[in-house]
């Protein structure tokens, strides 16, 4: 609990002193909420013949050493769409390409980290580095079919249905990759995974997955009377894909999830959250157009039957706890994805009503490693620090950074 604590406590004195954050640029100030590991990154590719899908893995996790002191030394992402990179992302906690793991104090727990529709592996780095730098191990796929590129050149529905299939078994098998590869001394994390403690987040339709991977069920049968009625509703297309029989997915060594601004509240509605089995951190933006608040994150919360907890940021849209606002600010490929309103819910900052994704940030991460010192490591006495992640309208409390994060196009 004591490094969460001090963490909130940085969190305010950083801002409070005007603390900022610059993205492919002279200077890259860290996150406030970034621990004492250094941060490594590698990428794997992890095949499923079985789907015949071949997934690119980006792995973030505490590295030996320190964290990149020179701009080129530290990672800079390439967003790949239309055939090319069209935004590049600095490592906001300094992060260097497939440094040495720092296994004396490992082995460490496992994140997985699910992308939000149409967007990338990369669309939640900030979060994945600083879960990093605090002693964790983050696996964030782009799920093929479902990521940038294929937003831009239109998802069917078909395909948006066959997605809610395959998201899931993605994540499984980058753990059994993950497994796997641990005992492999050529792996730059041989020896440093530890497989039971295992949490899984994502961000929109991610907390779609997310639900999926924990235990939420379908109602294939009832779904396929209302189709009978009407199939004019999506989630008709899902009948094939996951019935006849009520669907329920369960990877047992998932033992807590996160959700942040999540959709599937209309795909498993309250009876399939209720078979839920971990324990469950729901992050919602107030303001998100997309997943409205009293749509999605509330009555998922409520149809929780496990340990539940809530943080709510009043002046957060649905992209303000990301980095795709920047990603999608550099070059308008979201815009044009997503027609353009979906593209800026929650992105402008204070111009538009809204908290910075800086801030967003901090506060979603503090949250966020409270509940996983509680649930995954077991610190009873992180519960104090979890309240007070979750205090009331935190976002209105914390100031502004001075700057917002930059990013390049190319």
């Amino acid at each position: 609990m004591t490094r969460i604590l001090k963490s909130l406590v940085l969190l305010l004195a950083l801002f409070a002193l005007g603390g900022c954050i610059g993205l492919v640029g002279p200077e890259v100030p860290e996150p406030a909420s970034v621990g004492t590991f250094a941060v490594g990154v590698t990428t794997i590719t992890v095949e499923d013949p079985s789907r015949d899908r071949e997934l690119p893995v980006e792995i973030w996790y505490p590295a030996s050493g320190a964290a990149a002191t020179d701009d080129d030394d530290s990672v800079i992402y390439s967003v790949h769409a239309l055939g090319g990179t069209v935004a590049r992302l600095r490592s906001p906690a300094r992060a260097r390409r497939d440094a040495e793991a720092r296994t004396d104090l490992g082995p460490y727990p496992v994140v997985l980290m699910s992308h939000g529709s149409g967007s990338t592996r990369f669309g939640n780095v900030t979060l994945c580095e600083i879960l990093a730098s605090h002693g964790f191990i983050v696996a964030a796929p782009d799920h093929i079919g479902h990521t940038v590129d294929d937003q831009v050149f239109g998802i069917s529905d078909d395909a948006r249905a066959r997605t809610t299939l395959d998201r899931p078994l993605d994540l499984s098998r980058i753990l059994d990759a993950l497994q796997h590869r641990s005992h492999d001394s050529r792996f730059v994390l041989s020896g440093a995974v530890d497989m039971t403690r295992v949490a899984v987040a994502g961000h929109s339709f991610g907390g779609t997955t997310a639900l999926g991977m924990v235990g939420a069920q379908f109602d294939a049968p009832r779904q396929k009377k209302e189709c009978e009625m009407d199939d004019s509703d999506r989630r008709c297309r899902v009948v094939p894909v996951l019935g006849p029989k009520p669907y329920r997915y369960r990877d047992p060594r998932i033992g807590a999830a996160i959700l942040i601004a999540p959709g599937g509240y209309d795909l498993y509605r309250a009876d399939g959250v209720g078979y839920v089995d971990a324990p469950t951190l729901v992050v919602a933006g107030m303001k998100d157009e997309g997943n409205k608040f009293a749509e999605y994150p509330k009555p998922i919360y409520d149809a929780l039957k496990t340990p539940r907890h809530l943080l709510k940021l009043r002046d957060a849209g649905h992209l303000t706890m990301t980095d795709v606002c920047e990603i999608g600010e550099s070059v308008g490929v979201l815009t044009k994805a997503f027609g353009g309103k979906d593209a800026v819910d929650g992105c402008g900052g204070r111009e538009r009503g809204y908290i910075s994704s800086r801030v967003a940030n901090d506060l979603v991460a503090n949250a966020m490693l409270a509940f996983l010192d509680l649930y995954l490591n077991h610190d009873p006495s992180a519960a104090k620090a979890l309240e007070l992640a979750l205090s009331p309208e935190l976002d209105r409390v914390v100031p502004e950074p001075k700057t917002v994060a930059k990013i390049s196009a190319h």
